[in-house]
């Protein structure tokens, strides 16, 4: 069998032939980061040693290698396991440099990882969920839930198993003291705006001027200008004041 990592044509069906009688199948391979790279192989059935050749990850005894099931879930592959790349659809691996696994739960689905670590970015992205609308959080003892910001790494090798919950960001706010929620921590300029006045474009004659309190740590009170976005919380008032230039 021959591996190669020569670049992928577009527009192929992946998991099935590249070209129409080449016999060459596409796979995608990553480390802990999931940024994915394709790989081209000429066999359709290899074992998990063959991938972690193509990889680069000898020797294969130091390295762990998992298979992204259809449903999002992880599978290890043992070097001398075969796995059949015909199936329709991708087939996307993940390699750890790690002699053992970790275990957690998200959305109480059981995922193994080959890394120690894990960010709240990451289990975004294993979970399939939007990231700006969508949150992560730690499933503490005594109900005291911690949500895991975006670049927060998690230990996994603590003792016990961590369980994270993703949760629909939900966040009730006032702009000129009318109640408003939003679906997202961040909010620009003009999405501050249009709450305030929904009908509001850019103009050269109008204005629009923002203040800000009862915001978070990093940004408790303040004021808005266009092309600037600001981190919100619950409770966090705005007052938008148009001003008429003409």
């Amino acid at each position: 069998m021959n591996l190669t990592s020569s670049s992928i044509p577009p527009n192929n069906h992946l998991g099935t032939t590249i070209h129409n009688g080449s016999g060459l199948f596409e796979i995608q391979i990553s480390d802990q980061s999931l940024q994915f790279t394709p790989k081209v192989i000429d066999d359709p059935v290899v074992t998990g040693s063959q991938i972690l050749s193509i990889a680069g990850a000898r020797p294969a005894n130091d390295f762990l290698l998992f298979q992204i099931l259809r449903d999002g879930a992880l599978e290890m592959v043992r070097p001398e396991q075969m796995v059949d790349l015909r199936n329709a659809g991708t087939e996307k691996f993940l390699v750890f440099r790690s002699d053992r696994s970790f275990r957690f739960f998200l959305d109480e689905r059981a995922f193994d990882w080959g890394a120690s670590y894990i960010s709240g970015a990451t289990i975004k992205r294993l979970a399939g969920i939007p990231s700006e609308t969508t949150e992560v959080w730690l499933d503490a003892a005594g109900g005291h839930d911690r949500l895991i910001d975006d670049n927060e790494m998690v230990d996994l090798a603590s003792p016990g198993t961590e369980r994270f919950v993703t949760r629909t960001i939900q966040i009730a706010i006032k702009v000129n003291s009318r109640h408003r929620v939003v679906d997202h921590r961040v909010l620009t300029y003009w999405e501050v705006v249009k709450l305030a006045y929904p009908e509001a474009v850019p103009s050269d004659q109008i204005i629009y001027s923002i203040d800000y309190a009862s915001g978070p740590h990093q940004n408790p009170s303040g004021s808005l200008v266009d092309t600037q976005s600001v981190t919100v919380k619950e409770g966090m008032k705005f007052y938008v004041t148009p001003t008429d230039k003409s």
